[in-house]
């Protein structure tokens, strides 16, 4: 789509520059950008003439970045605590905070201080009579 990503590192900000145009300044969306301008066929600091090394270039695979290998690593570690958390809770009817129910009965209590709210797992509702006789010991 035209696009390249700032080599400089710790930036990889998104850039669209004109089409055809080699100097490209890092300014990134809403003022993000780190500043660096370079060619946009070599990716180096800006320089006028031929490009030192232009076979690296012209390859579509040619955008050349270091991944932080911890921070990715990282991410991968809080997508898999959202999944978790997404597949292991459910959130309180009135302030939304997840719940986890690691055993017992369906009749549960929010855990944040300001809620409170004493809730059925099993339909949702605030508890009650009606749920502590159908549904206490539901699986």
């Amino acid at each position: 789509m035209g696009g390249v990503l700032c080599p400089s590192p710790r930036c990889g900000a998104g850039l669209l520059p004109e089409p055809g145009q080699r100097r490209v300044t890092c300014e990134g969306g809403g003022g993000l950008g780190c500043g660096f301008i370079f060619c946009r066929d070599c990716k180096d600091a800006y320089h006028e003439g031929e490009c030192s090394a232009p076979s690296e270039a012209s390859g579509a695979g040619a955008q050349a970045y270091r991944v932080d290998e911890r921070a990715a690593e990282l991410a991968r570690w809080e997508e898999a605590s959202k999944d978790t958390i997404q597949k292991t809770t459910k959130p309180c009817p009135r302030c939304h905070v997840p719940v986890e129910k690691n055993g017992g009965c369906m009749h549960m209590k929010c855990p944040q201080s300001q809620c409170r709210l004493e809730w059925c797992w099993h339909c949702g509702c605030e508890w009650n009579r009606t749920c502590m006789g159908d549904h206490w010991f539901d699986v």
